[in-house]
């Protein structure tokens, strides 16, 4: 989501790009260095969900293929 990274653009970045993290849902992020692994050009949604015991907000991207409803 490059509403999440300073000065992104609204250009899809390459695969390797290096950029600065401007997310703060967790501890440390902002400011923080990272390379771009992979990008799409599909929707990215931020969910909320819970694991291990804990429930985690806006955290989790996904990608519309991604999605299956709740059985």
């Amino acid at each position: 989501m490059q509403e999440e990274l300073k000065d992104a653009g609204d250009q899809r970045l390459a695969d390797g790009t290096e950029v600065t993290l401007e997310a703060e849902h967790m501890k440390g992020m902002k400011g923080a260095k990272a390379t771009i692994a992979s990008s799409t050009d599909q929707t990215v949604y931020m969910v909320d969900y819970e694991a291990d015991g804990m429930t985690m907000t806006n955290h989790k991207w996904v990608v519309e293929s991604e999605i299956q409803p709740a059985s």
